[in-house]
């Protein structure tokens, strides 16, 4: 089942879309120096050769300035990549904030309406089994309120 309401935030669980943010980022992390090595390594022994070690002061002005602009570069895309993996990382931790929201309304006692997610969220199938699961649960109920009841009225046709 699926549901036309509007997401609020993108970002609804902070420990496992942060953990996600978190990592994404140690990877950008990683691919600058990596980059940045390989550029090293590339321009000392392709561009001006190895001799270029010896007048560094002269070539590493021009090394630096790409450098700069890769890093520059680089950072312009990552919040565009963050924002992105946090909208995407919604659509499975948001049906699971949403499910988790009811089942704790169910262990409480509460009443609970049938849970339902987005129509491009993931795990659809949870939302089915615990609307089946919570249907169950009050059909129980009813049938336990009756029961009860049936006994109370029983009970008290006898005392009188």
């Amino acid at each position: 089942m699926s549901s036309r309401r509007q997401r609020r935030a993108y970002f609804v669980d902070k420990k496992v879309q942060g953990a996600l943010l978190v990592r994404v980022a140690r990877y950008w992390i990683l691919s600058v120096v990596v980059v940045g090595a390989l550029t090293v390594l590339g321009w000392m022994f392709v561009s001006p050769g190895m001799g270029a070690l010896v007048q560094l002061r002269h070539e590493l002005p021009m090394l630096f300035g790409g450098l700069v602009v890769a890093l520059l570069v680089s950072m312009t895309v990552l919040p565009v990549i963050l924002y992105d993996l946090a909208k995407m990382s919604n659509r499975f931790a948001g049906p699971m904030v949403r499910l988790r929201r009811a089942m704790q309304q169910a262990a409480a006692g509460e009443h609970v309406d049938s849970v339902y997610f987005r129509d491009h969220d993931y795990w659809q199938e949870f939302a089915d089994a615990f609307n089946q699961l919570n249907e169950r649960l009050q059909t129980l109920e009813k049938t336990s309120a009756h029961a009860e009841l049936g006994e109370l009225t029983h009970t008290s046709q006898q005392v009188v």
